[in-house]
C-alpha cells in the first residue's frame, strides 16, 4: 500500500479552490438591493427607528387567572425598511406577537403582548425585548398588580 504525501503548497491550493467553489455570490442583485436573507450594511443615520406611542402599559389591578392583552403601536420614523426578527418576553407568562413583514418608512405596526396572570401574585412588570435592524435596543413593558381571586362563601 502506497502512502501519498502532499506538499503544503498543493494542500493550500486545494483548500483555496474548494473554498472559492463553495462560496456563494453575496453581491447585490441587478436592482441594487441585497437579497432578503442577506443583511445589508446601513449607516446609523439611515437605519429604521421604532417610535412608540407608549412603551409602558399599566393594566392596573386584575384578578389572578385573568389574561391581559395590549397592543403597543409604533411607527417606523427611520429612513429604511424596519425588519423585526424576534421579540422575547422576560417571562413565559407573557407572549409577544409582532409583524413579520418589512415596515416601510412612515409605516405603522403593532407589538401585541398577552400576559397570563395565573399563578402570579402582587406587583408585576414584564418586559419584551424586540430584535430589529434598528440602531438602538427596543423594549416595551407591561406592568400591574395581580390580586387574589375572591374566596367563595360557603
Amino acid at each position: 500500500m502506497k502512502v501519498f504525501r502532499l506538499s503544503k503548497r498543493f494542500l493550500l491550493a486545494t483548500v483555496l479552490v474548494a473554498f472559492s467553489l463553495s462560496s456563494c455570490d453575496q453581491s447585490p442583485t441587478e436592482s441594487g438591493k441585497t437579497p432578503e436573507n442577506q443583511p445589508s450594511i446601513i449607516p446609523d443615520e439611515q437605519k429604521p427607528v421604532m417610535t412608540f406611542g407608549e412603551s409602558v402599559y399599566s393594566f392596573g389591578a386584575i384578578e389572578e387567572g385573568t389574561e391581559v392583552t395590549h397592543e403597543f403601536e409604533f411607527t417606523n420614523t427611520g429612513k429604511s425598511n424596519l425588519l423585526i426578527s424576534n421579540a422575547i418576553a422576560s417571562c413565559g407568562c407573557t407572549v409577544p406577537d409582532w409583524p413579520k413583514e418589512p415596515i416601510p418608512p412612515g409605516g405603522k405596526g403593532k407589538i401585541k403582548a398577552t400576559f397570563n396572570s395565573e399563578g402570579r401574585m402582587g406587583e408585576q412588570e414584564k418586559s419584551i425585548t424586540i430584535t430589529a435592524n434598528t440602531k438602538d435596543k427596543v423594549e416595551v413593558i407591561l406592568k400591574g398588580d395581580v390580586r387574589p381571586k375572591p374566596t367563595p362563601n360557603p
